[in-house]
C-alpha cells in the first residue's frame, strides 16, 4: 500500500509538471515572433515618446524593411503579419501602461510602426517564382510582376507603407541598378503607392551605379529619365541678362546636348583641378 501511495503521487506530480509544460512551452518560431512584436512595439512606443518630447514636426516612425527572401518579413504577407501584429501589442501596451483609450493607442501604433518597401529586395522574389512551362519567359515574367502589383496595392490599401526604397536588379542578386536598368516595374509600384496617398520619401538607392558613374548625382538623373522628366540635371540660377550663357539648360550631364564646357558642374568633378585660377585655387 505505501508502494502504491508513493507511486500515485510520482505520477500526481508529473501530471502537474506535464500541465506547467502544456501552458508555457512554444515553438521557436511563436517565440521568436513574440519578441519581435514586443521589440517593435516597445520601440514604437520610444519614437511616440520622441515625437511628443522633442515635439517633432512629423511623427519618428519605425520602418520594418523586406530584405531578402531568404530572411523573415521579407515576403509581403510576413511583412504584413509582422507590422500588424506589432501594432497590436503596441496598443495593448499603450492601454494597459499609459491609460490610453483603445481607439487612441491603435492610431498612435498606426502612426508609428510601418514598413520600408524596397524595389530590389521585393523583385528578388524572381528567383523562388514557379513558372508555368506551358507559358514563354515573357509572360511568365509578366505574371510575376502582376504579383507584385498585387502585393503592393494591398500593403499601400492597409496604410502599411511609410517609407520606399528606390532600386533595380534583374531578381536574382541584389544588384543595386538604378532604376529602369533591370526589370523591378518601379513606374507601376509608385504609381500604385500614389494611388492610395502615399506622400513619404522615395529613396534612389543605386549603389553599383555609383561605383562607376563619375557621381551619385546620376542615379537620381536615371531615375528623373525613367519617370519621364525630359531635364535630368538642370539645376542653378536663371540666366542673366549680362551672362548670356548663363542659363538654366547650360548645366554638366543635362538633357541638352553641350558643345562647349558647362557653366555649371555637380560631384567629384567640382571642384576640380581642371578648373582653377592662376593662384590654383578651385572655382567652385
Amino acid at each position: 500500500m505505501e508502494f502504491e501511495n508513493q507511486a500515485s503521487v510520482s505520477q500526481q506530480q508529473q501530471a502537474e509538471d506535464s500541465r506547467e509544460t502544456q501552458q508555457h512551452i512554444m515553438s521557436a518560431r511563436k517565440y521568436a515572433l513574440n519578441e519581435s512584436y514586443n521589440s517593435y512595439a516597445e520601440a514604437g512606443m520610444y519614437a511616440l515618446d520622441q515625437t511628443r518630447t522633442k515635439h517633432l514636426s512629423k511623427p519618428l516612425v519605425v520602418t520594418m524593411e523586406n530584405i531578402f527572401p531568404e530572411s523573415y518579413g521579407a515576403h509581403p504577407d510576413e511583412l504584413k503579419s509582422l507590422i500588424q501584429n506589432s501594432r497590436k501589442h503596441m496598443a495593448d501596451l499603450l492601454v494597459q501602461q499609459r491609460g490610453m483609450s483603445q481607439s487612441e493607442a491603435q492610431k498612435a501604433a498606426s502612426t508609428h510602426l510601418k514598413a520600408t518597401l524596397d524595389t530590389g529586395h521585393f523583385n528578388m522574389w524572381r528567383k523562388y517564382w514557379q513558372n508555368d512551362p506551358s507559358k514563354s519567359m515573357e509572360q511568365n515574367d509578366k505574371e510575376f510582376h502582376n504579383w507584385m502589383l498585387k502585393k503592393t496595392e494591398e500593403l499601400a490599401k492597409d496604410g502599411l507603407i511609410g517609407n520606399v526604397h528606390l532600386v533595380d536588379n534583374f531578381g536574382y542578386q541584389d544588384d543595386h541598378l538604378s532604376p529602369g536598368e533591370g526589370t523591378t516595374p518601379v513606374k507601376e509600384i509608385v504609381k500604385i503607392l500614389k494611388k492610395h496617398g502615399y506622400e513619404g520619401a522615395l529613396t534612389v538607392e543605386p549603389g553599383a551605379d555609383a561605383s562607376t558613374d563619375l557621381s551619385d548625382f546620376h542615379g537620381l538623373m536615371k531615375t528623373w529619365r525613367l519617370f519621364g522628366s525630359p531635364v535630368y540635371g538642370a539645376h542653378g540660377p536663371v540666366a542673366r541678362t549680362d551672362r548670356p550663357k548663363d542659363s538654366w539648360t547650360n548645366i554638366q550631364y543635362s538633357y541638352f546636348g553641350q558643345t562647349n564646357p558647362p557653366f555649371y558642374v555637380f560631384g567629384p568633378y567640382s571642384p576640380s583641378q581642371d578648373w582653377t585660377l592662376w593662384s590654383q585655387v578651385p572655382m567652385e
